[in-house]
């Protein structure tokens, strides 16, 4: 039985099928075995072999139940009234629900959390423009170390945005670019712009707090100006920082993934005002 499981299970791999689909056809086939265990069952009962008759009855009743819930999920798309499983499994797994029974999404509750964390303040778009960053050996370094510790801290997440394998393929194969393991809008709880006189740029630093900052990346331009040139007609500020890049997932064989490694980049947004305008 476990052979004949593993063997369609392998023959699905080979197809980029859809989450909600595949889950539906092992369903189906999850419903053919249980069938088969209610004669089964029957049958042992018929024969007077109590014991095991009431073991495969628990077993029929179990998988009956987690055939329902998943069948109300799959194809009605809904939670059951009857799911006492799903709330207690979330808390072990951090996920959330609402109070309909929905899960939560991940990158709005992440998103949240990023704004919650701009200690920068606050800026309109119209006064804010993307910033080329550069980043060196040195600032490579303080920038692994900074990502780590906020990690083991439990600020950033390595968890892909909550997708699995399957999603992950899908959106590699929508953009051909590899999904970072690091959480979308991974937006560091202190970070700050400082004009380094004596190499004459803009240093930006991240950390867990202001006495724990580290250099972890300069700007080269910003729009289409030299950093130069626009720091000397506009006072510059950092208005938003997301740490991006680094581990990421690529499709290996037969629906699969594969981890691999690069550095973590940073993507900058700031602002500006005309210096004569502060005379």
């Amino acid at each position: 039985m476990f052979s004949f499981l593993d063997m369609i299970n392998s023959s699905l791999s080979y197809f980029n099928l859809d989450v909600k689909l595949k889950s539906r056809i092992y369903i189906g086939i999850a419903a053919a075995g249980d069938i088969y265990l209610v004669y089964v069952t029957f049958r042992l009962f018929a024969n007077h072999v109590w014991l095991r008759g009431f073991l495969y009855c628990l077993a029929m009743v179990a998988i009956t139940y987690f055939l329902y819930l998943n069948f109300v999920y799959y194809f009605l798309g809904k939670t059951s009234r009857f799911d006492f499983i799903s709330p207690k499994f979330a808390k072990i797994t951090g996920q959330h629900f609402d109070s309909a029974g929905n899960k939560t999404s991940t990158r709005a509750s992440r998103r949240a959390a990023a704004l919650a964390n701009q200690s920068n303040g606050l800026f309109t778009g119209n006064n804010t423009i993307p910033a080329a960053v550069a980043i060196d050996d040195y600032e490579q370094r303080n920038l692994q170390r900074v990502v780590d510790q906020l990690l083991t801290e439990g600020i950033f997440t390595n968890d892909f945005d909550g997708m699995d394998d399957d999603q992950i393929i899908d959106q590699y194969n929508e953009t051909g670019k590899p999904v970072q393991a690091l959480n979308a809008e991974s937006v560091p709880p202190y970070f700050e712009l400082v004009h380094d006189k004596l190499r004459h740029r803009l240093e930006i630093y991240i950390g867990l707090n202001q006495m724990e900052r580290r250099a972890v990346g300069h700007i080269t331009r910003i729009g289409l100006t030299d950093v130069r040139d626009a720091h000397q007609k506009y006072r510059i500020y950092l208005a938003g920082l997301v740490v991006t890049a680094g581990p990421n997932k690529i499709p290996g064989r037969r629906g699969s993934t594969i981890m691999t490694t690069a550095d973590y980049g940073l993507n900058a947004q700031v602002a500006y005002r005309e210096r004569e305008h502060e005379k």
